[in-house]
């Protein structure tokens, strides 16, 4: 049975033994950038995933690894806003209009901007906890909060060169197709979906 010590920000408790989780943001990071990996199959990136929050060996345990990995993904892509989507309009949580990934520089800017902390310096270092709880407390002048202003506006009741400034910029930071945080989170649920059968 697992379970969880210190809400999974050390390690996982498994048949009488602790496995230490490195949950630095970068290693969640990478998490996400191994789903978008082709060049791995479904059980591939469930080892790989292994290998990226724990420093150990493998289990030869199957089961250890599915749901080891499946407690993982769950906890790295829940959010504390968007995850009870009861009483929201049409039961749809809110769209979050930005990608890891393809938002990267404009993330390191505003946490440099904002904080003084150069995320290059933090690999391996800051807590994925530390780092979404910064992330979402970014104001609204910063580089990557202005980008998502951008993609969040609508053109109702715009005309001539607002029209075509907003239409512009939005081309311009359009997130690309599946690049989305919400796109990797249903990717995480489908990869776990195809490793339980669901």
């Amino acid at each position: 049975m697992l379970s969880l010590t210190e809400e999974l920000t050390q390690s996982i408790a498994y048949q009488g033994r602790n496995y230490p989780i490195d949950l630095s943001y970068d290693n969640v990071l990478r998490f996400y950038q191994l789903l978008d990996d082709a060049d791995f199959d479904e059980s591939e990136k469930v080892i790989a995933a292994f290998h990226i929050f724990f420093d150990e060996e493998v289990p030869d345990d199957p089961e250890f690894l599915m749901n080891v990995v499946k407690l993982l993904g769950d906890y790295v892509s829940s959010n504390p806003y968007g995850n009870d989507t009861e009483g929201q309009q049409g039961d749809i949580a809110p769209v979050r209009y930005f990608s890891f990934q393809q938002d990267a520089e404009a993330i390191y800017a505003s946490f440099m901007d904002q904080y003084g902390i150069d995320l290059i310096e933090q690999q391996g270092k800051l807590h994925w906890d530390k780092f979404k709880a910064l992330l979402d407390g970014l104001g609204p002048e910063t580089r990557f909060r202005r980008i998502i202003s951008i993609r969040q506006r609508t053109t109702d009741g715009l005309e001539g060169e607002e029209l075509s400034a907003l239409m512009e910029q939005q081309q311009y930071y359009r997130l690309t197709d599946g690049a989305s945080v919400d796109a990797q989170t249903q990717r995480t649920d489908a990869m776990l979906d195809a490793l339980f059968g669901n």
